[in-house]
């Protein structure tokens, strides 16, 4: 809830433009708990009546698909670029960063308008899409900030983008930039980008036939041997070589590490980096950083399943006059995609604070899946009673009490107060059956308490 309290401030800022006051409100909290609660897409909010969830989204009533698709189509582009900038994650001082750039796809399958084609990975073919480019923090596992753009741009000139939003907040700390084979399209964006003062660059080399023959023709005495855990728990070990050497790119020479994976049957798998800026890190130690990116992945694959980011409403401009060539508006796609990225970062934050002592044995929600708190804690039974100064909600949880006890009074200990309610002050209560009481219920926490 704090989290939602923020976006709402920040949205009455940005988002003046949408007129009424507190629409922007209601937009922002209504896409950021659409992707708390798992609501597929926009218009199943024609069929959503749950007064809870309309408290949330700070009305009285949930707001119609028509009303919210409008909405987020209104919303001005240089407002809702400015409450990414404002609303992006704080970055904590340290000595070094590990960022992780990626560009994702979301195809679009609309015969009428001629939207620009890219390369989409997981169908493996070049389509109508646009383009989420994101920066991802490694070590704190959050998205940092994000980008749409249509289906045909690349992925080093929109890293050069994120990266210098990124170093105005760095403070001179050394970043460690970790990039996908993409950004090795053009070797000149890419030489461009890696030269920077206090940065290494880690990218992986595309795998071409002629690379591929020049590292076959290494010497086998400056390969390591080296073993790693199986993909399972008692699998056998997997064995990998490893070598250092020297590929020339737009006439500079650059260290590349390569990596031959060992098939059990079949041909052996080959991986290589790039690595830009560092001369003096062990070989390995470099192919862990770069696999550190894999986090990355996963928490787009949440953004993509769990939070339906997939769903977001198109950039290109249906009103166009010429449908073969639509505009491009960045509003509607990146307000609904960087939402669907705090909603994630929201969850995942609040998933390192939950006392694993308090959890069955088997059970860990340290990094869980949404819709894994989803099944066990955020969908309980609750009541809601409202004074003129306080929101109760009142908790019926089926399991992990002790759980709900220690987020109750950790909650209530500095209660958080809902701007769009009146200020008013946020309690938690639970109601806990106890054994042979036919029913009845004990509060174990009087709001009236508190001071």
């Amino acid at each position: 809830m704090p989290e939602a309290v923020r976006l709402a401030r920040v949205a009455e800022n940005c988002l003046s433009g949408l007129g009424k006051a507190g629409k922007a409100t209601r937009l922002v909290l209504s896409l950021f708990f659409k992707a708390i609660l798992g609501i597929p897409r926009v218009f199943h909010f024609e069929t959503l009546d749950d007064v809870g969830f309309a408290i949330l989204t700070g009305g009285k009533k949930v707001l119609s698909r028509n009303t919210l698709g409008g909405l987020i189509r209104a919303a001005p582009v240089r407002g809702v670029l400015r409450f990414v900038r404002e609303s992006e994650p704080k970055v904590r001082r340290m000595a070094r960063h590990w960022i992780s750039i990626d560009e994702h796809a979301i195809a679009r399958f609309t015969r009428k308008f001629g939207i620009r084609k890219g390369f989409h990975t997981i169908r493996n073919k070049h389509m109508k899409i646009e383009k989420i480019f994101c920066s991802f923090d490694v070590g704190t596992r959050r998205l940092l900030s994000i980008i749409v753009t249509r289906g045909n741009l690349r992925l080093a000139p929109l890293s050069e983008k994120l990266l210098a939003r990124f170093r105005r907040r760095a403070r001179g700390a050394e970043i460690r930039v970790i990039l996908d084979a993409g950004a090795a399209d053009n070797h000149a964006t890419l030489l461009k980008l890696a030269n920077r003062p206090n940065q290494v660059t880690i990218v992986r080399t595309p795998r071409r036939p002629a690379y591929r023959k020049a590292w076959k023709a290494l010497p086998k005495i400056f390969w390591i041997d080296r073993a790693e855990p199986g993909p399972y728990v008692g699998a056998p070990p997997k064995w990998i070589a490893i070598t250092e050497t020297r590929t020339t790119i737009a006439g500079t020479s650059v260290r590349t590490i390569v990596i031959r994976e060992r098939a059990r049957r079949g041909k052996d798998r080959w991986h290589a980096l790039w690595v830009f800026g560092d001369d003096k890190t062990a070989p390995y130690q470099l192919v862990e950083e770069f696999r550190a990116r894999q986090h990355h992945e996963q928490t787009y694959r949440v953004m993509l399943h769990d939070a339906y980011v997939d769903t977001a409403p198109s950039g290109y401009n249906k009103e166009s006059t010429n449908p073969r060539r639509p505009g491009f508006r960045q509003n509607a796609l990146t307000l609904y995609a960087w939402i669907a990225a705090l909603a994630t970062n929201a969850l995942d934050a609040f998933t390192k604070t939950v006392p694993a002592h308090l959890l069955p044995r088997g059970l860990k929600l340290a990094h869980a899946h949404p819709r894994t708190l989803r099944r066990w804690l955020l969908n309980t039974p609750a009541e809601i009673f409202q004074t003129p100064e306080t929101l109760i909600v009142l908790l019926r949880p089926r399991r992990l009490l002790p759980l709900w006890r220690h987020l109750a009074e950790r909650a209530n200990a500095n209660p958080t107060r809902i701007p769009w309610m009146g200020d008013r002050r946020l309690i938690i209560s639970l109601a806990e059956s106890r054994p042979n009481a036919h029913l009845r219920a004990e509060v174990t926490f009087d709001p009236s308490l508190n001071p």
